[in-house]
């Protein structure tokens, strides 16, 4: 394919599998469809590939989960060499004709690391800096880009995987500004761990609108055009104030007992006292100021959500954090940041777009239900849902026929103008 005259236009070239030190085998022509699936929190990366096996393949290459599979993405100019690593195999079905489909379960090769190693070391420091040490000594790989995270640390790892040891560290990882940090794994990018205020200060990639029609007149191509309209949009949570109120979001209770000093340490969340200082990527609280249940707010409501943890004050003196005696000061902003993130929700099909992967940051723009005006462009905008969208999930597909498009689920934490405007 030498010219490329759509976004949408892509190709998986030279995708050969082996095993051991054997040369591989081209497979090329036997590839279906190829998705790359990546996700906030998620450190693991993985992706599948469907097999049209017309010529036998299982039986002369018995596929076991262990096999290499390396394929290049060839996106206009730019090449994309990928080496993964064979775990599964499954959904085989007989086509007819003796021909058999089936997908290929594909990880990165650093998951093979996590699941042949354990860490039992002891660990001082900040977690940051823990967490790259551990990618470098156990999983063989580095960090792409790193945020500094808050306070000392002493803790001893007893055998656990590599990738549970990450999870775990990123449980309590913050930043100076108490604001917690997240860690992402895309395939152009590698693995970074972020504080939420890295994220929210990126630029905007694109801008999408809500039911966007193509403008493309058939004699004039305008790239751009197809690029920002949406394939497909999908609602999946609008507003969810109930659950945000059951889960916290808004409103907790944190106790922090020490059983050494015999002691406990009470915490009440109040979403309202925190929200200014808070990075977020709208303005306003999905809360309306004027809605009470028996005459209270639903940001006072603290018990809703009460969380009790142990720890002893001394087991590490007073230069190092204890994780469980630092729960009251991160983990009601780390409960909060998540749930927020939880009050809108969509999925948008795009034309492939390499450039977006999770921890992006996009305008989503929604028609109000108010006559268009001309002269007012914006009054036919709808201001609250409408504004910045923080990519959770991604699924980068390129179908048999060579198309790629990008399947994303975008959140947003409020409003962007506020509820009773």
């Amino acid at each position: 394919m030498a010219d490329f005259f759509s976004p949408q236009d892509a190709e998986l070239l030279e995708v050969k599998i082996s095993k051991g030190n054997q040369k591989g085998l081209d497979i090329t022509d036997l590839c279906g469809e190829f998705n790359i699936y990546e996700e906030l929190g998620q450190p693991i990366l993985l992706a599948d590939i469907t097999i049209a096996d017309s010529v036998g393949l299982l039986s002369s290459f018995p596929v076991t989960g262990q096999e290499t599979l390396t394929c290049t993405l060839k996106k206009g100019d730019v090449m994309y060499d990928m080496n993964w690593k064979v775990i599964d195999i499954g959904r085989i079905s007989d086509n007819g004709q003796q021909v058999y489909s089936y997908t290929l379960d594909l990880v990165e090769g650093a998951y093979l690391n996590s699941l042949t190693s354990l860490v039992s070391q002891a660990y001082e420091g900040n977690i940051t800096d823990i967490i790259d040490s551990i990618y470098t000594d156990y999983l063989k790989t580095e960090l792409n880009y790193k945020d500094d995270s808050s306070g000392k640390y002493k803790c001893v790892i007893p055998n656990w995987s590599p990738y549970k040891t990450v999870k775990w560290l990123m449980s309590r990882a913050k930043d100076k500004n108490n604001k917690p940090l997240v860690i992402t794994n895309t395939f152009k990018n590698g693995t970074s761990i972020l504080s939420f205020d890295t994220i929210f200060s990126r630029d905007i990639m694109e801008e999408f609108t809500y039911h966007k029609q193509s403008e493309q007149d058939g004699k004039m191509y305008n790239y751009q055009d197809l690029a920002q309209t949406p394939l497909a949009f999908n609602n999946i949570a609008n507003g969810q104030v109930t659950n945000q109120l059951k889960n916290g979001a808004f409103g907790s209770t944190y106790i922090s007992v020490d059983t050494t000093n015999k002691s406990a340490d009470t915490f009440e969340f109040d979403v309202l006292e925190y929200y200014d200082d808070m990075p977020k990527l709208q303005k306003n609280i999905i809360l309306d100021s004027e809605n009470k249940w028996n005459d209270k707010p639903l940001n006072e409501y603290s018990k809703t959500i009460q969380s009790v943890k142990f720890q002893s004050g001394e087991n590490f003196g007073p230069s190092h954090l204890n994780y469980e005696g630092n729960t009251n000061n991160f983990l009601p902003f780390f409960n909060n940041m998540n749930r927020m993130l939880e009050s809108f929700k969509y999925t948008l099909v795009v034309n492939g777009r390499n450039d977006i992967e999770v921890g992006s940051l996009i305008n989503l723009r929604f028609p109000s239900n108010r006559p268009f005006n001309e002269e007012d462009p914006e009054s036919g905008l709808d201001k609250k849902r409408s504004g910045r969208y923080l990519i959770t999930k991604c699924r980068h597909k390129i179908d048999d026929r060579d198309k790629y498009t990008l399947v994303i689920e975008a959140v947003s934490d409020g409003l962007g103008e506020e509820y009773n405007a």
